[in-house]
């Protein structure tokens, strides 16, 4: 029997990427981001006492539209450059290994469902994504690398069920699995023309008040561990634009119980803005059902 261990939502803002001298003249000389040393305590404090086979990254960044889209590859090695940002993020060295085996349970597992849609792809060709990457350069130590899409048309039900799916899959293995949903809170730019005026840090740069407001009570009721209050609330939330439409988060409640899932989050970074957007890093121990 395979077994989920543990599972985060992790920010991967290109932020953590750049120099430390560019991080602090963007942090207005005021100190710099702590979602980089709250990365390498989790790894330390948290992900090297699991002993995990298996890190399967939700990947927010990668938006899919037809299926949940899993990479089911053997090996990745080369360099990664953001078609978004080729300024800040450009010839990111990578090299691990994936999971095929366990993607192949996954593939054969949804074929037993008919309101979930999963293509496992084989592709040499498929890209890959920074959303993936810089969690790898951070928190990785020979554990192999599932990466999973977010579909950007997808509703918190669909997300939900892939979740369910993917445990029924996790349980057929002998994968010991910790799920990292990659990604952020709400999710809304400033403008072109304003952007540059708005890269610090203070939770005070969210694109709006409101949008701070709501991102503080996602986390509130996480560090509570009140997940139904969460799913509760996607109606609410979604009108802020949550990265990846909060995909992340909800294909892991939907692996960990759902509306049941009762683990009471840990926070390893402080909650910050990036360019407008809210970004956390929050850890759920032993995850269980209520």
């Amino acid at each position: 029997m395979g077994e989920i261990v543990g599972a985060a939502i992790l920010s991967h803002v290109p932020t953590i990427m750049l120099p430390e001298k560019v991080r602090l003249e963007m942090n207005q000389g005021k100190g710099d981001t702590t979602l980089i040393p709250g990365l390498k305590k989790f790894r330390t404090e948290v992900l090297d006492q699991l002993n995990a086979d298996t890190f399967i990254i939700f990947d927010s960044h990668w938006h899919t539209t037809f299926e949940m889209v899993v990479d089911g590859r053997d090996h990745y090695e080369g360099f990664h450059t953001s078609d978004e940002m080729p300024r800040s993020l450009a010839d990111i060295p990578y090299n691990y290994d994936g999971d095929p085996e366990l993607a192949a349970i996954i593939e054969e597992t949804a074929k037993g469902y008919d309101d979930v849609w999963v293509h496992v792809s084989r592709n040499e060709n498929l890209p890959i994504h920074y959303g993936t990457v810089n969690l790898v350069h951070y928190l990785h130590r020979g554990e192999r690398i599932l990466s999973i899409g977010t579909a950007q048309n997808g509703e918190p039900e669909d997300f939900l069920r892939f979740g369910e799916v993917l445990r029924e899959a996790i349980d057929k293995s002998n994968r010991r699995v910790v799920l990292l949903g990659s990604g952020g809170l709400s999710h809304k730019f400033y403008s072109l023309r304003d952007i540059r005026v708005y890269e610090a840090f203070d939770p005070k740069y969210l694109i709006t008040p409101e949008a701070r407001e709501i991102d503080e009570k996602i986390i509130d009721l996480l560090l509570e561990g009140k997940h139904g209050d969460v799913i509760d609330l996607m109606p609410i939330f979604r009108t802020f634009g949550p990265e990846g439409r909060f995909g992340h988060y909800l294909m892991s409640a939907g692996a960990l119980g759902g509306k049941e899932w009762a683990a009471k989050g840990q926070k390893y970074s402080e909650y910050e803005a990036s360019a407008g957007t809210g970004q956390v890093h929050m850890w759920f121990p032993q995850p269980v059902k209520g």
